[in-house]
């Protein structure tokens, strides 16, 4: 049952019908899913739902801020001593999910920034982030010598959005995880000078090295 609309419940009954939205337009992509659908999701009747949102579009933009807050929270290793190779693989790891339904609803969110002014706003907002981040943090790298200083900065951070959004479609096309993650290894050492004496310490060590031979024996 729902919450009673009263202040101390209307966030959380507002979190839990956003939540049911997204498992929903997961499995059934935001156009085909319609209020019924969140309504049996839960167990309540659609008139529930009105009271906390107009329409499917005010739910979809309450949905889209935390799908992408969620990979603003993503966890990646932190400190200047952790290989930059290491934490740009774990971003993959983390950020390209194996759920093809969770990409697929991620391409549709970003289509509707085009005719949906608030959402526009919002997500033009998280790509500023999205970018000044890892170009503050190449910068760093850059001071320590350990990524190449012949491109700058924002240009390194705005190839790598641009390369993983690339990979997000190639792996909606076919393209097996496991290729693109190789491939996305190699691109990443290409642009870091990872140093050739890597300690074996490092969580990475073994992915690093793997990759290389099995590249070169392809080659």
């Amino acid at each position: 049952m729902m919450p009673k609309i009263v202040p101390e419940y209307k966030e959380e009954a507002k979190r839990r019908i956003v939540e049911a939205g997204l498992e929903v337009m997961y499995d059934k992509g935001y156009c085909k899913t319609t209020m019924d659908d969140i309504a049996k999701r839960l167990d309540v009747t659609k008139p529930a739902l009105y009271r906390y949102f107009k329409n499917k579009d005010e739910l979809i933009i309450e949905s889209a801020k935390i799908l992408q807050e969620q990979y603003r929270r993503i966890n990646t290793p932190r400190g200047p001593d952790i290989c930059p190779v290491e934490v740009w693989i774990e971003t993959f790891d983390q950020m390209l999910s194996p759920n093809l339904n969770e990409h697929a609803l991620l391409f549709e969110i970003f289509a509707m920034t085009v005719r949906e002014p608030v959402l526009r706003e919002f997500s033009v907002e998280r790509m500023k982030q999205g970018i000044e981040y890892p170009a503050q943090a190449i910068a760093k790298r850059q001071e320590k010598g350990q990524v190449t200083e012949m491109t700058d900065p924002r240009t390194l951070a705005i190839a790598f959005v641009a390369l993983f959004n690339g990979m997000r479609v190639m792996y909606l096309l076919g393209v097996e995880r496991d290729e693109l993650r190789s491939r996305w290894i190699e691109i990443i050492k290409a642009l870091f000078k990872v140093r050739t004496e890597c300690h074996v310490d490092c969580p990475k060590y073994e992915v690093c090295h793997i990759t290389a031979v099995q590249n070169n024996i392809e080659k």
